[in-house]
C-alpha cells in the first residue's frame, strides 16, 4: 500500500459557483482520474490537509464524505482515508445521460416563430412598446406581492382567485364579456391555453380548421398534438364562413382571430360572426377565439368578442403579452366551468400552478387602475405611430396598399404584382431590416398574399421613419 505524506493540492478561492469543499472535491477527483492518486494511496490526515490548504477541517471532511459516497475514496476506521481499489470510471467531459440512451428521441420540429436577429429596424408583428410602461407602479405592486404571506402549497392550478376576479371585472367593463371567476383559468399565454385544450380534445387524426394565412405557432401546437389542420381563406371581412365545410362533425376546433385577423388585419364582420357561431353550434365544433390584441382599435367602433355573443361553443383566449410585455408570461382562457375544471386538473398533473407572486402583483396592478390607464395611454401612442406609418408611405412614395390599420399593432402593405414581397423581405434582412412577408404565415393551396407585415408598435417614431425610408430604397432598387 502506498502512502502520501503530502498531497499536491491547491484551492482557487472565489471560483464562480463553487464552494471550497466543492473545489476540493474536483481537485481530488481529477487527481484520481488522471492517475496522480493510485488505488490504495492514503490521503493525509484531515487536520494536516486543512493546515496545508488553509481551510477549516470541516471543509476537508465534507469533501471526503462526497468522494466516499462516489466510491472514489474509502474510509477505514483507525487507519485513514484511501483511494478506492476499483474507483468508478468517470469522465469530467461526459457526465449525465449518455447519447447512446437517447438515439430514438422523437423528432421535435423547431418552433415556428418569427426569428429574431440583430437588426437596426425590427418590424416584426406582435411586439408592443415597453418604453411607456409604468415601471414604478409595477415595482410597487411586485413589492406588495412579495411581502405577502408565504403559502406552504403551490396554489390553485386555475390561477389565483384574486387575479381571476380582476380579469373577470376587466372583461365585463371593457369588452362586454361577462364571466365568473370559476369560468376563467390563468395561463402562460394563448399558446399555453391552446396546448391545454389540445391535450384534452385532440386525438391523432383529429381535424381542426384554421384561418389561412394564420398564426404559425398555434398551427404547430395543434399539429404536434396529432391534428390535421385544414385552411380556410380570409378576406376583408375576416374568415370566409361560407368556405367552411357543410358538415363539420369531424372537426374538433375552428381557430379564429376575429378582432384583428392575424396577419392580414381584417375584422370578422357582424354577419359572419353570427354565421360562424351558428355553424359551430350546429356541428358541435369548439371555436377558439384568439383575442391577442383586441384592446387596440382606432378608426372603427368596438365589436364584442365572439364569447360575449349568445353562444355555447366559444372559448375566449386572451393575453397580457401585447397590453403589458411578453415576458410577463400571463394570459387567460374563458370557458364554461366544467371545461375550466378539466384544464385545471390536467395542468395540476403536469405543472402544478402558475407563479402566485406575479399573479398577485398583476391582480393589484389591475385593481388599482394602472392596467386600464396604461391601455388608454398606449392607444394614443400607437395611434401616433400608425399615422406616421401612413404618412411615410406617401412621403417616400412606397407602392402598394396598406390594410389592417384600423386596429391592432401591425398592418400589411399589399404590394403590386411586379414587386415580390418574398424577395423584398429577404433583401431587407440582409440590409438589417426585419419585415416578414405575409406569405410566411400562409399554408393553404392558394397563392400566398403578396404583402409585407409591418409591426409598427415597438419602434419609436424616428426609428419607424428611418426603417420605412430604408424599405423605400430597397423597393426602388
Amino acid at each position: 500500500m502506498r502512502h502520501h505524506s503530502e498531497l499536491d493540492l491547491h484551492l482557487e478561492r472565489g471560483e464562480t459557483g463553487t464552494t471550497l469543499a466543492g473545489s476540493l472535491v474536483q481537485r481530488i477527483r481529477q487527481s484520481i482520474l488522471t492517475g496522480v492518486l493510485k488505488p490504495g494511496d492514503r490521503l493525509p490526515a484531515s487536520r494536516r490537509l486543512a493546515r496545508q490548504l488553509g481551510v477549516a477541517r470541516g471543509t476537508i471532511t465534507s469533501a471526503i464524505d462526497i468522494l466516499v459516497s462516489e466510491d472514489l475514496l474509502v474510509a477505514r476506521r483507525g487507519a485513514g482515508v484511501f483511494v478506492s481499489e476499483a474507483p468508478a470510471r468517470l469522465d469530467d467531459t461526459e457526465s449525465g445521460l449518455s447519447a447512446e440512451f437517447v438515439v430514438s428521441l422523437p423528432e421535435v420540429p423547431p418552433p415556428d416563430m418569427d426569428s429574431a436577429a440583430e437588426a437596426r429596424f425590427d418590424f416584426r408583428p406582435c411586439r408592443p412598446s415597453t418604453r411607456e410602461f409604468p415601471q414604478q407602479h409595477w415595482k410597487r405592486c411586485l413589492a406588495m406581492a412579495a411581502a405577502g404571506d408565504r403559502a406552504p402549497d403551490y396554489g390553485d392550478p386555475c390561477g389565483s382567485p384574486e387575479l381571476r376576479r380582476a380579469v373577470a371585472d376587466y372583461l365585463r367593463r371593457s369588452r362586454g364579456l361577462v364571466a365568473k371567476p370559476d369560468e376563467i383559468i390563468v395561463t402562460s399565454g394563448i399558446i399555453h391555453a391552446v396546448g391545454l385544450l389540445s391535450a384534452l380534445f385532440l386525438e391523432r387524426g383529429a381535424k381542426v380548421i384554421m384561418e389561412d394565412p394564420g398564426y404559425p405557432l398555434a398551427r404547430q401546437v395543434l399539429q404536434t398534438s396529432g391534428a390535421e389542420v385544414l385552411p380556410c381563406p380570409v378576406d376583408d371581412n375576416g374568415l370566409i364562413v361560407e368556405a367552411l365545410p357543410e358538415s363539420g362533425r369531424d372537426f374538433a376546433f375552428v381557430y379564429v382571430t376575429p378582432s384583428h385577423q392575424f396577419p392580414m388585419g381584417s375584422r370578422l364582420s357582424p354577419s359572419r360572426r353570427e354565421a360562424l357561431i351558428g355553424w359551430a353550434a350546429k356541428n358541435r365544433v369548439i371555436v377558439l377565439e384568439d383575442d391577442y390584441d383586441g384592446e387596440f382599435r382606432f378608426d372603427v367602433p368596438p365589436l364584442p368578442p365572439l364569447a360575449a355573443m349568445r353562444n355555447n361553443c366559444v372559448v375566449h383566449l386572451g393575453t397580457f403579452s401585447k397590453t403589458l410585455f411578453p415576458n410577463l408570461r400571463i394570459g387567460f382562457a374563458v370557458a364554461p366551468a366544467p371545461l375550466i375544471e378539466a384544464m385545471q386538473r390536467y395542468r395540476a398533473i403536469h405543472e402544478y400552478a402558475p407563479n402566485s407572486i406575479v399573479q398577485a402583483a398583476l391582480a393589484e396592478f389591475i385593481r388599482a387602475g394602472h392596467f386600464e390607464k396604461h391601455i388608454h395611454r398606449m392607444r394614443r401612442v400607437y395611434r401616433a405611430k400608425r399615422l406616421a406609418l401612413r404618412e411615410c408611405l406617401a412621403e417616400y412614395d412606397i407602392p402598394g396598399k396598406l390594410i389592417g390599420l384600423e386596429s391592432g399593432l401591425h398592418a400589411v402593405l399589399m404590394l403590386p404584382h411586379e414587386v415580390n414581397a418574398e424577395r423584398i423581405s429577404a433583401a431587407a434582412r440582409h440590409d438589417s431590416l426585419l419585415v416578414p412577408p405575409a406569405g410566411r404565415y400562409h399554408f393553404g393551396p392558394e397563392s400566398p398574399p403578396n404583402g409585407l407585415v409591418i409591426g409598427y408598435s415597438e419602434p419609436d417614431i424616428e426609428t419607424l421613419k428611418s426603417g420605412l425610408r430604408q424599405l423605400a430604397l430597397l423597393i426602388r432598387r
